[in-house]
């Protein structure tokens, strides 16, 4: 009995944290489109594709937080689609100036793609079965 209680309030909690990162998603989404056509109407391409990109990575953690709201619980694919996303976006906003760029840093990034792409395609196998 006790432990049902605290298993429901243990739910209400992570619903609520769910909500409030929903609608912090949906507001920092927001703000991101907006930078980004500032961005580009001012000619700034760089900072448009990296608001671009931070568009898509809050796009996603919104469809993950409302699928967890909805069916409490979340596919590891999409988790790792949205490391993927995430990973090529700092890529991307790292080696913006190429002299500063750290090959190991790269080696780094590279390995983490290498390692979600493995776990993102083993996943999609395991899903067929």
């Amino acid at each position: 009995m006790v432990r049902r209680k605290a298993i429901k309030a243990l739910d209400l909690a992570f619903d609520i944290v769910t909500g409030i990162l929903v609608i912090l998603a949906i507001v920092l989404l927001g703000v991101s489109i907006i930078n980004g056509f500032k961005y580009l109407f001012a000619g700034n391409l760089e900072g448009s594709l990296e608001e671009f990109l931070m568009a898509l990575i809050l796009l996603e953690m919104y469809e993950l937080l409302s699928l967890y709201l909805k069916e409490h619980h979340v596919s590891m694919r999409r988790v790792a689609e949205l490391g993927i996303v995430a990973i090529i976006r700092k890529i991307v906003i790292s080696t913006k100036d190429t002299e500063k760029a750290d090959p190991l840093v790269l080696f780094a990034f590279a390995l983490m793609i290498l390692a979600l792409g493995w776990i993102y395609t083993r996943l999609e196998t395991i899903e067929k079965d």
